[in-house]
């Protein structure tokens, strides 16, 4: 029962995007999955990952190494997590989504009127700060804050475009 439970979770967080769009900043260009209609959602367990999930160029090399590291989050009852979610996620036929690294945090608050996302939103980044915390973006400063990891947060996947 509880794995069926997971399945569907995982899946209706799936389907809870609510438009995909193109962005750009910086030189860069990013694909997002505007998640920011679900529920905040911590960024993992107490895991402390290091290097491999430090990076603040690298999105998708750090969710692959917080996917590794917190698994199926059984220290916090199997309760979905936002790499994971990125990670599971298939939208506008895509699977290679991930969650955003610092800087690539810095496109999106770039970009947060054209995203209709409130200006007082904080994203999680996929940037591990240390061992109890994660680096999130705020909108309205356009700061960058060590927040607890299992606190709760908005979430946003990104892709690189073809």
């Amino acid at each position: 029962m509880k794995y069926i439970l997971i399945v569907a979770l995982l899946f209706s967080l799936g389907s809870s995007a609510q438009k995909m769009s193109t962005i750009e900043g910086n030189g860069k260009k990013l694909m997002i999955a505007d998640m920011s209609s679900m529920d905040r959602i911590t960024w993992g367990g107490y895991e402390q990952i290091g290097k491999a999930a430090q990076s603040e160029t690298d999105g998708a090399a750090n969710t692959r190494a917080i996917v590794v590291a917190v698994g199926k989050n059984s220290g916090y009852e199997g309760q979905p997590y936002a790499a994971k979610v990125c990670d599971s996620l298939t939208l506008g036929g895509y699977t290679d989504w991930y969650l955003p690294c610092k800087d690539e945090t810095d496109i999106i608050s770039l970009n947060y009127e054209k995203l209709n996302l409130d200006e007082k939103t904080t994203i999680w980044s996929s940037t591990e700060a240390n061992g109890t915390q994660a680096v999130t973006k705020y909108f309205y400063s356009n700061s960058f804050y060590n927040v607890q990891k299992v606190d709760r947060c908005t979430l946003v996947c990104v892709r690189k475009p073809d």
